[in-house]
């Protein structure tokens, strides 16, 4: 009697499904992921526009006074000499009327009927990326260094530049610092051993169904654009997408270690 009165021990009990409790993993590993596709879009354009914006930004340097060619050439070669200058490209006031034809036809025509020398000779100068974000004092040094060139520039590219460019380093140091906590995380974790019974395999199938989730939910946001490959090449690339699933598996097989999803 006394043996059926006593209370039995309690067993655990484990759960017999799976995937169920996964539903939360999946949603903070798509949460993430949309993140790191939304990042990437951004990263990928912007880097793509401070190129374009730092390979069209050019410095003209028009001759005051009419030169002969060989003073020209001279002018040519001193500047091809500076150390912040890419490239130096002498136009003469017939270059000068031709390539005025391929922008502004009509404006050439009026130019023609005055005279080739009313458009004045003039370089064409490529800059590095040190040389643009201080354009202001560059051209200052380029005025006292050559009196007879006057020097023209557009300070509003040369901003768009500069910021540019700020924005896209911070944003890879920001992406870099985020991966490194992101990897300290997951050393903090894989340090304790595993508590009870874990399916870390299921919580990584999980995460990288979520991001390939997350690579469909982008494809549905661009396809209405009608140029849906021209469109991915410009948002995505096979290396970023393997990337990201590579980084959603990881994170999957963290969050299954640390916490019962």
């Amino acid at each position: 009697m006394e043996d059926f009165l006593q209370e039995k021990p309690k067993r655990k009990k484990h759960s017999a499904v799976v995937f169920r409790g996964y539903r939360r993993l999946f949603v903070l590993v798509f949460a993430v992921a949309v993140l790191w596709q939304a990042v990437s879009l951004l990263q990928k354009q912007l880097s793509a526009y401070h190129g374009q914006m730092v390979h069209s930004f050019k410095v003209i340097l028009t001759v005051v006074q009419p030169q002969k060619n060989d003073v020209l050439a001279a002018l040519g070669e001193s500047l091809n000499g500076k150390e912040d200058i890419l490239n130096v490209k002498l136009f003469s006031p017939q270059d000068a009327v031709a390539a005025l034809k391929k922008k502004n036809p009509r404006l050439a025509e009026s130019m023609v009927l005055l005279g080739h020398e009313q458009m004045p000779a003039y370089f064409e100068l490529t800059l590095t990326n040190r040389a643009i974000n201080n354009v202001r004092s560059f051209a200052q040094n380029l005025s006292a260094e050559y009196p007879q060139l006057s020097v023209k520039y557009s300070q509003a590219q040369a901003d768009m530049a500069f910021y540019s460019g700020l924005c896209l380093r911070i944003l890879n140091i920001s992406c870099c610092l985020a991966l490194t906590l992101f990897f300290v995380f997951m050393f903090m974790v894989e340090a304790y051993p595993l508590r009870g019974k874990t399916h870390v395999a299921a919580a990584v199938v999980s995460a990288v169904g979520a991001g390939f989730l997350s690579f469909v939910v982008f494809l549905a946001l661009i396809y209405p654009t009608g140029v849906l490959v021209p469109a991915l090449q410009a948002f995505t690339s096979v290396e970023r997408q393997l990337s990201l699933y590579v980084f959603c598996g990881l994170f999957g097989w963290t969050l299954g270690k640390w916490q019962k999803f």
